[in-house]
C-alpha cells in the first residue's frame, strides 16, 4: 500500500520561510530551484506583503511527500488570487519520493482554491488538474555547463562568438559584486533599460533586498565596464547547481561594444569554475524572437514554459494586450521617474 494511503491530502500547510521542514524538503527534491528557497520567499513577503504558505501532502509517517509555496494576492486593482509564485519564472511542486504525491497535491490545491472562491495560478504544470488548465505562456532557455568552460563555448553560435570576441578586444572588464554598491550600480542601468523597453521599474528597495540572498551565497551582481564606466550588469541567482540569470540591464547607448555578450560569457565561465551544472537564461515572451535568438546563440535549449490556471480561462500567451502597449509607449516617452512611480504603484498588484 502506498504510504499516502493515510496521508493528509488537503489544507496541510506550513510557513516555508521559518519552518525547518521546508528547508529539509528542498534538500530531498531534485526539482528544487532558487524560487523555492526561503530567502526568496522572504524577499517577496517583505517587499510586497504577500501571505505565503506551503501547501503540503504528508506521507503516513508524517514526512512531507509533496509541497508547493503559494502567495495570496489581495488587490482592489487586479483581484484576489493564489499564485505560485509571483515574480518567479517557474515554481513547480516539489515531490520527494512517492509518485502519487504530486497529483494528490494538485487535487488538494484545486479543492482549497475552490472552497475559498479564488483563482489558482501556478508557474508550472500542476499534476492532478486537467491538462486543459495549462497554457503555453513563455519559453525558457537552459544551457548545460561543464567542468571546462571551453566545452560550453564550443557550442556558441558563430555570431555569438564573434560578438564576444569584439567585447574582449575592446578591453571590457567583468567583475562580481555582492553588496549595496553593486546592486545600486545595476539599478542605474536597470532604469535605462526598463525605460527603453517601456516596462515599469521595480522599486530600488526590491533590488537592494537581493543583498540578503547574496550574503547567504545565493548569487551576485555581474558588471561589465570600460574604464570604470558600467555598460551592462545582471543579477544572478545560484542554488542547487543552477546559475539563474534573473535580471539584466545595459546602457542603450553603449550596446555596440557588445557588453551583454561578455556578461553572459563571464557568467558561464564563473558557473563552470564553481562546478555548477546548468545556466538558466530565464523566461522569454513568445513573441520576443530577437531575445530568443540571442539566448539560443549560447547553445541553450529552448523549451516551452507552461503555466496552470485553475478557475478563470487560461490566457493565450504572456502579453498584456492593448493596455500594456499603451502603457509601454508612455513609459518610453517619459523621464525614468515615471517608470519608477508606475512600478512602485503597480507591481504589488501585478504579482505575476
Amino acid at each position: 500500500m502506498s504510504p499516502l494511503a493515510t496521508a493528509t491530502l488537503a489544507d496541510d500547510r506550513l510557513d516555508p520561510v521559518t519552518d525547518p521542514a521546508w528547508t529539509e524538503l528542498l534538500g530531498r527534491c531534485e526539482g528544487a530551484e532558487v524560487f523555492h528557497h526561503p530567502l526568496w520567499l522572504e524577499l517577496l513577503r517583505a517587499e510586497y506583503g504577500y501571505e505565503i504558505e506551503a501547501h503540503c501532502v504528508r506521507a503516513a509517517d508524517g514526512a512531507i511527500a509533496a509541497a508547493l509555496p503559494v502567495a495570496r494576492i489581495e488587490s482592489r486593482l487586479t483581484g484576489r488570487r493564489l499564485v505560485a509564485l509571483p515574480f518567479s519564472d517557474t515554481c513547480g511542486p516539489l515531490v520527494a519520493d512517492d509518485a502519487d504525491a504530486g497529483p494528490a497535491l494538485g487535487e488538494g490545491l484545486a479543492r482549497a482554491a475552490a472552497r475559498e472562491g479564488l483563482p489558482l495560478i501556478v508557474h508550472a504544470p500542476l499534476p492532478g488538474v486537467p491538462e486543459g488548465c495549462r497554457a503555453r505562456c513563455f519559453v525558457r532557455h537552459e544551457l548545460p555547463l561543464a567542468t571546462a568552460a571551453e566545452e560550453v563555448e564550443a557550442g556558441f553560435s558563430k555570431g555569438t562568438a564573434r560578438n564576444l570576441a569584439k567585447a574582449e578586444r575592446a578591453g571590457l572588464r567583468f567583475e562580481i559584486g555582492h553588496g549595496r554598491a553593486a546592486l545600486d550600480g545595476f539599478y542605474r542601468l536597470h532604469l535605462l533599460t526598463r525605460r527603453k523597453l517601456g516596462v515599469p521599474t521595480q522599486p530600488r528597495r526590491f533590488i537592494r533586498r537581493f543583498e540578503r540572498l547574496f550574503d547567504a551565497g545565493l548569487g551576485f551582481v555581474g558588471t561589465v565596464s570600460e574604464d570604470g564606466e558600467a555598460l551592462a550588469a545582471g543579477v544572478f541567482l545560484s542554488f542547487a547547481g543552477t546559475l539563474t540569470y534573473k535580471y539584466g540591464a545595459s546602457d542603450p547607448a553603449r550596446l555596440a561594444a557588445r557588453p551583454n555578450h561578455l556578461l553572459h560569457a563571464a557568467a558561464i565561465r564563473h558557473g563552470c569554475e564553481r562546478g555548477l551544472r546548468r545556466y538558466d537564461l530565464g523566461r522569454s515572451d513568445l513573441d520576443a524572437e530577437g531575445l530568443r535568438r540571442f539566448k539560443r546563440g549560447w547553445g541553450a535549449a529552448e523549451r516551452d514554459l507552461f503555466y496552470t490556471y485553475v478557475g478563470p480561462p487560461p490566457p493565450q500567451g504572456g502579453g498584456d494586450g492593448a493596455g500594456g502597449r499603451l502603457g509601454a509607449a508612455v513609459i518610453k516617452r517619459s523621464p525614468v521617474f515615471v517608470g519608477r512611480a508606475v512600478g512602485r504603484l503597480l507591481y504589488r498588484h501585478h504579482g505575476r
